[in-house]
C-alpha cells in the first residue's frame, strides 16, 4: 500500500519542497543533532546516531558526523535515544458533557505534541472549521501542537450534521468538499452500507483513505467485514465478521467471543488478502475497563491538566455498564491482536481517547495514552521493536504519508522525539520523552506541560 501522496499543500506546511541538500563544505543546517542512538525501520534496531542533519523543516542527511555548521547542535548521551516522531491515527480533541460536545484546542494539541506524537488523525472532527484554524495556525507559529491530519466531518450519524436522508449525489459533495480543502483521509461512524460505499468510491477518487468505526450488522449497520468487501482501507476496533453476531451490538457480540475460534482465521485472511490494516485501539478498552495493570498507572498525574470543573467530575465518576462491558472485552481484545499479529496482519496504532464526561472513559488522557497503548501490545506479545515500527512508518504507510513521514530518512518531515533509556529494550521508556522536534522545531516537553496545566476541559463559565 505505498502510495504517491498527491493531496498535501507544502505551502501550507510550510515548506517549499522535498529538497535533499548535499553535504558540501558550504552547507550550513538550522540544526544538527549528533550522539546517543537513533531507531532505523529498516532494521528494527537502536543504531549509533552519527549525526541527523536538519534544514528548512527537514531531514536533509542522515550521515557520518563532519564538521557542518548549524545554527543549532544538540548533543545527546550514550543514554538518549531518537525516534521517528509517533503518528495516532485515532487520535480525539473531542470533549463532551450534557450532550453536547466539542473539539479542544487549547490543551490536546500540546498534550499530544509532549508526549512525541508529532502528528495526529482526529478520526473525525466535530466541529471542523476550528480544527482548520487551529491547524493554520500551528503551522504558522502562532500555536504548539501536533500536526492535524485532517479528516473532516464523521461521515454517519456521529456527526451533528449528518442526514440520514442523504442522497449518493450528497455523499459525493460531501467527500469532494473536504477534500478540496486539504482533508487527508475520512472516518465513518454510525453509517449505512449504502451511505459507506459511496464514501469509499469517492474517497478512493481523491486518492484518500477510509476508516471506520463500524459494528457487527445489527439493525442496517456495516460488519467489518462488509466494509472490506467494498474497499475500505482500515478498520477501528472490531474484526468483525460472522464471528461477531448480528443479533446484537458488536460490544454485546465481542465480550463472548471465543479467541481460538478456527473461524477467526477466514476474516483475519479477508484482512490480508485485502491489505486492510486493524486499529485495536487496545488500550482505551482496558483503561475503560479499570483494568489493574502497570499499563494504565498515572505516572504522570494527568488529572492536574484538566480543568477545576473538570477535575471535579472526574473524581465523582460511577462505574457504568459500558465499563463492565469494556472489562470483559480487554482480555478477548488482548487475544484477538496477538493472533492477527502471528498471522501477519497489518496493524496501526491510535489511541482513541475523547474526554468523555457524559460516559467515563476511565483515566489516561490523549497523548499520555499512546505510550499505554503502546506497552498494551508489547503486553499482548507483539515485539517492542515491531510496535514501535507501527507507530511511525507502518502507520505513515498506512495513512499514504510514508514519504513524508514515518523515519528518520533525508527529505522527510524533521520529526522526531528524544527520549531516556532504550524502549527497544523496555517499551516504558517512551515515557522518558523529554524533547520533541516538529519540522525542525525543538520542543522541551516540561515547558509544553506547565502550560496545559488546569487547561483541558470544561470551566464553570462555560455552562
Amino acid at each position: 500500500m505505498n502510495f504517491v501522496i498527491n493531496k498535501i499543500n507544502f505551502l501550507a506546511w510550510g515548506i517549499m519542497g522535498l529538497i535533499v541538500f548535499s553535504s558540501c563544505s558550504s552547507t550550513s543546517y538550522d540544526l544538527i543533532i549528533i550522539g546517543g542512538w537513533r531507531f532505523n525501520n529498516t532494521t528494527l534496531k537502536m543504531e549509533p546516531n552519527t549525526g541527523i542533519y536538519i534544514k528548512e523543516g527537514l531531514i536533509s542527511e542522515v550521515a557520518e558526523e563532519s564538521n557542518q555548521k548549524a545554527h543549532t547542535t544538540i548533543q545527546l548521551s550514550d543514554d538518549d535515544y531518537i525516534l521517528p516522531g509517533f503518528i495516532d491515527l485515532h487520535a480525539h480533541y473531542r470533549v463532551s458533557y450534557n450532550g453536547v460536545a466539542y473539539d479542544d484546542t487549547v490543551a490536546m494539541p500540546r498534550l499530544f505534541l509532549a508526549n512525541g506524537v508529532t502528528s495526529t488523525f482526529p478520526a473525525g472532527e466535530i466541529e471542523p472549521e476550528k480544527m482548520w484554524h487551529l491547524s493554520e495556525q500551528i503551522e504558522n507559529g502562532k500555536r504548539t501542537g501536533a500536526r492535524i491530519l485532517h479528516s473532516g466531518p464523521y461521515f454517519g450519524t456521529a456527526a451533528p450534521d449528518w442526514d440520514a436522508n442523504f442522497t449518493d449525489k450528497d455523499i459525493e459533495e460531501r467527500v469532494d468538499y473536504w477534500a478540496k480543502r486539504g482533508a487527508m483521509g475520512f472516518k465513518a461512524k454510525n453509517i449505512t452500507p449504502e451511505h459507506l460505499k459511496v464514501l469509499i468510491q469517492r474517497a478512493h477518487s481523491h486518492n484518500l483513505t477510509v476508516t471506520g468505526h463500524l459494528n457487527s450488522g445489527v439493525g442496517n449497520s456495516v460488519n467489518p467485514q462488509e466494509a472490506i468487501i467494498m474497499g475500505i482501507d482500515r478498520i477501528e476496533h472490531f474484526l468483525g465478521g460472522r464471528l461477531l453476531s448480528d443479533s446484537a451490538h458488536a460490544y454485546a457480540s465481542l465480550q463472548d467471543l471465543n479467541p481460538d475460534d478456527p473461524a477467526l482465521d477466514d476474516i483475519i485472511q479477508l484482512y490480508k488478502t485485502n491489505q486492510v490494516y486493524f486499529d485495536a485501539t487496545l488500550g482505551t478498552y482496558g483503561a475503560i475497563g479499570g483494568i489493574e495493570s502497570s499499563v494504565f498507572e498515572d505516572w504522570a498525574e494527568e488529572n492536574k491538566y484538566l480543568t477545576p470543573f473538570t477535575r471535579s467530575l472526574v473524581e465523582k465518576h460511577e462505574i457504568s455498564e459500558f465499563n463492565k462491558t469494556c472489562k470483559k472485552i480487554y482480555p478477548v481484545k488482548q487475544l484477538v491482536l496477538k493472533r492477527f499479529y502471528d498471522a501477519g496482519g497489518l496493524i496501526t496504532v491510535g489511541t482513541d481517547r475523547p474526554l468523555l464526561l457524559d460516559n467515563y472513559l476511565g483515566s489516561g488522557l490523549g497523548g499520555f495514552f499512546i505510550h499505554r497503548e503502546l506497552e498494551a501490545m508489547v503486553e499482548t506479545g507483539i515485539p517492542s521493536q515491531e510496535v514501535l515500527n507501527m507507530v511511525t512508518l507502518q502507520n505513515a504507510v498506512a495513512f499514504k504519508l510514508d514519504s513524508l513521514a514515518g523515519s528518520i530518512e533525508s527529505g522527510k518531515w524533521a520529526d522526531m522525539l528524544i527520549t531516556k533509556g532504550n524502549p527497544v529494550v523496555n517499551i516504558r521508556n517512551t515515557r522518558n520523552v523529554y524533547k520533541v522536534i516538529k519540522g525542525g522545531k525543538v520542543y522541551d516537553t516540561k515547558y509544553i506541560l506547565e502550560y496545559c496545566i488546569d487547561k483541558l476541559g470544561l470551566n464553570v463559565d462555560d455552562l
